[in-house]
């Protein structure tokens, strides 16, 4: 029946009309100025809690805060408030709790393992701690390439990674006092009350009078500045949460690579350092710089790889993923292989002088690649997928197995010359050629993806970025493009260039591009500059100009932490150079790893692999064709930590220029 009641006539259902009533509600509290601005609750950031506390308690010792801290952790935990007592662990960084951060490991959590561990320590604090971040981003980028591939997860070897993550966080200084929770009295907490209220009672509102006899206004009350938007925090060290930057972790120049030995020898000029506010400031910070300089094979750990061989001079060098193997190509189209014995029982137990093998199977057979019919055409590239290594040196490309050596299929019979090739996720490849295309090409299915086109000289490298899932290709044309990894569109792309004059280099061949672990950062080598670029826009962040005797520049390659940069020379000096500062660490000459009488101006390193878990270990192949891997003395722990009064070292400068 219908309702006689005018403002009742729409009225159908409950449900119907509360909704209406409460549409009704949110109008008139939007009108009332008395609730507009109680309507947006405020956005606090994550160290809240540890704000609150400082808050509180802003004038105690830290002894002090700590036992409050530790109570409110420990009613937490009996709470069993699982996230709040975490978050609390982060913020404060007074307990780190193994046993939680093993559950990120075993279930496969890199990203929350990376941000709970960085909570606590970075990866420049310490080599413990470099070690950590590398592995956590290695193992990120491994199971994500298994994840696109549907391949299942290993849990037992996630469980065994563990242990080694147990054995480096009880030895790391910046964890080993964190790792044990205090037994605290609960009557503590009433004293610890009685503390507070005796600072506290003297501000409180409206309460007692201050100085002047006034009552204590709003503006007078203790507040913690900082408490929205920004952090605050109890200790004094700051949180640096920068991804480290990822090994084998996610950059693919431990995977394939690519080197054309006719660009090697031309001598250029450095170019002049940048003219600007930016150069100036870079320029002083490095002006009182100490350098290490290593000249005897005494003053660092080296190690000759056995080889009985005469192969020619090594134009590739790549590690295996998990570092028991190194494979190198040289200039004839031979391989070498070397396995390394390890007991593997801990991460720590590796080094430069572990017993290694030139590896040789039963059948006696060599891996050799096709020959390019003209020499001018012998571009060198190789590429790592599991047991299976993919090679060129200017014909076909060769399948070869590195347990057999035998070829097990070739491919790609020129013209085009493959110049270089990388494996993608979903098991794609992506080839580029010497006539400027790049080719992403199933295997599988047998199926061209997607033929790109923006490059107006031959490939001369290409690098995939899993986080941003972005194609980077480099070429003979002094260009970097950009390519989207979905649609395969080009996104962006930029001309190599100097700071100061703004021009395009004399020579204009990009010989190699490398991602950072963080997966943004782009490392690009030139013989005359390095250049470091913000992908997917290619922001041009920073440039170094090595000084004009070291030049050409042969080869350079980030660390797996990506801590540093390893810089090759045709001088025959290997520079280290500190990736965020591009302040020169440390240079190891000729005559500390090369072999006495084999000096010479033609012998210089061609190629540089970085250890995917040893960031200061590093194999260097030379124009002889040997190879030798390097890394600091044990006391030292990394390139260039010495003090200053150690005779080895001396002022110097170099052209490097950063924008900040």
């Amino acid at each position: 029946m219908r309702r006689e009641n005018e403002q009742l006539s729409g009225y159908t259902n409950a449900t119907s009309s509360r909704a209406k009533l409460i549409d009704s509600l949110k109008l008139l509290v939007k009108e009332n100025r008395i609730l507009q601005d109680k309507l947006i609750f405020p956005c606090v950031n994550n160290s809240a809690l540890s704000s609150l506390i400082k808050l509180i308690c802003p004038s105690f010792e830290k002894e002090t805060k700590e036992e409050l801290i530790y109570l409110i952790h420990q009613f937490l935990n009996e709470e069993e408030f699982k996230e709040t007592l975490h978050k609390l662990e982060q913020e404060t960084r007074v307990f780190f709790d193994i046993n939680y951060f093993r559950e990120y490991i075993t279930s496969g959590e890199w990203d929350n393992a990376e941000k709970y561990l960085s909570a606590f320590t970075n990866m420049n604090d310490n080599t413990y701690s470099a070690k950590m971040f590398s592995q956590i981003q290695r193992q990120k980028y491994l199971e994500a390439v298994d994840r696109q591939q549907k391949l299942p997860s290993d849990f037992a070897e996630r469980a065994h990674l563990f242990d080694d993550f147990k054995v480096l966080v009880e030895r790391n200084p910046m964890l080993q006092d964190k790792l044990k929770f205090p037994s605290m009295d609960k009557s503590r907490l009433l004293s610890l009350i009685k503390q507070i209220m005796d600072w506290w009672v003297p501000y409180c509102i409206n309460v007692m009078p201050n100085a002047n006899n006034e009552t204590i206004s709003l503006k007078d009350f203790p507040t913690v500045s900082n408490l929205r938007y920004a952090s605050s925090i109890l200790t004094d060290k700051p949180n640096q949460e920068g991804r480290p930057l990822d090994a084998s972790s996610g950059d693919d120049s431990n995977d394939s690579s690519c080197f054309n030995d006719n660009n090697q020898s031309r001598e250029s000029t450095s170019l002049p350092d940048a003219d600007s506010a930016v150069c100036a400031k870079s320029l002083e910070k490095s002006v009182n710089l100490k350098l290490q300089l290593i000249n005897e094979p005494s003053e660092c750990r080296t190690l000759l790889l056995p080889d009985n061989s005469f192969g020619g001079r090594v134009v590739r060098l790549i590690y295996s993923h998990s570092g028991d193997f190194l494979v190198a190509l040289t200039q004839t189209a031979t391989h070498k292989l070397w396995k390394w014995q390890s007991n593997k029982q801990s991460l720590e137990e590796e080094n430069v002088n572990m017993e290694s093998q030139l590896y040789q199977p039963s059948s006696k057979l060599v891996m050799t690649n096709d020959i390019a019919a003209d020499p001018k055409d012998s571009i060198s590239c190789f590429a790592l997928r599991g047991s299976h290594l993919f090679s060129a040196s200017g014909g076909k490309i060769s399948i070869f197995s590195l347990e057999t050596f035998q070829t097990l299929a070739t491919f790609a019979n020129p013209p085009p010359i493959a110049t270089y090739f990388i494996l993608l996720p979903q098991d794609l490849f992506a080839f580029g050629f010497d006539d400027s295309s790049i080719l992403v090409h199933c295997p599988c299915t047998k199926k061209t993806k997607a033929k790109l086109k923006g490059h107006q000289n031959r490939i001369t490298c290409l690098a995939y970025s899993l986080s941003l899932n972005v194609l980077v290709s480099s070429g003979a044309d002094a260009q970097l493009c950009v390519w989207d990894a979905v649609g395969w569109k080009k996104l962006c792309s930029k001309f190599l260039h100097s700071f100061q004059t703004g021009l395009v280099p004399e020579t204009t061949i990009v010989n190699h591009i490398q991602f950072h672990p963080d997966q943004i950062h782009l490392l690009s080598i030139h013989e005359g500059q390095i250049d470091v670029y913000e992908a997917p826009t290619l922001n041009h962040t920073s440039q170094l100009v090595p000084d004009k005797m070291d030049l050409p520049i042969t080869y350079a390659t980030y660390s797996c932490d990506g801590k540093c940069i390893y810089v090759s020379c045709k001088s025959g000096h290997v520079k280290v150079f500190d990736t965020s500062t591009l302040e020169l660490r440390c240079q190891i000459n000729l005559t500390a790893y090369a072999q006495p009488g084999t000096i010479s101006l033609e012998l210089y390193p061609l190629v540089i692999a970085a250890h995917p878990l040893e960031p200061n270990r590093i194999a260097l192949g030379l124009t002889n064709g040997r190879v030798h891997v390097i890394e600091p003395l044990e006391s030292e722990v990394e390139w260039g930590k010495l003090p200053f009064t150690d005779s080895r070292e001396f002022s110097t400068t170099f052209g490097s220029t950063a924008l900040e």
